[in-house]
């Protein structure tokens, strides 16, 4: 499988179930996984786009350690795919504006928690590596994005 090919699995999959499973390692090493509703912009499509508070666990996690990993599943559980990659936290308003017109909706959790909708910060990945899963036919697929 061609790079394109994992990245557009990753794009429907988040498409299909608007959650996704991301992964940090704290000071001492130990990781943390957390639910988040992340997103792929269309002219950026080796990066997948969340939201955080500047001053949660995870932005603090990810400015000590970028090295993260994201986790998606389809509904049925036939396909598991799993994202290496750098996680940055950016700030630029114009990145804010376009990933909260993708996720904003779907925040609600989110806004209970955080309700000062201008305190977020963009977790940008980088994806580096892509490993799919087909638990069914008990196959495996691995590729280097960069």
């Amino acid at each position: 499988m061609e790079s394109a090919e994992f990245i557009g699995k990753i794009e429907r999959l988040i498409s299909a179930s608007r959650v996704g499973l991301l992964t940090t390692v704290d000071a001492e090493g130990y990781p943390h996984n957390r639910w988040m509703t992340p997103t792929m912009i269309k002219d950026r499509p080796n990066f997948i786009y969340a939201i955080t508070a500047p001053n949660s666990r995870k932005a603090e996690q990810i400015r000590n350690h970028s090295q993260v990993e994201w986790t998606f599943q389809s509904t049925v559980l036939n396909e598991v795919i799993s994202v290496k990659g750098r996680a940055v936290l950016v700030g630029d308003p114009e990145l804010k504006s376009e990933v909260m017109e993708a996720i904003g909706p779907h925040l609600q959790i989110f806004w209970k928690v955080n309700e000062d909708s201008r305190n977020v910060v963009v977790i940008e990945t980088d994806i580096e590596a892509v490993s799919c899963f087909y638990p069914m036919k008990n196959e495996r697929f691995y590729r280097e994005v960069k």
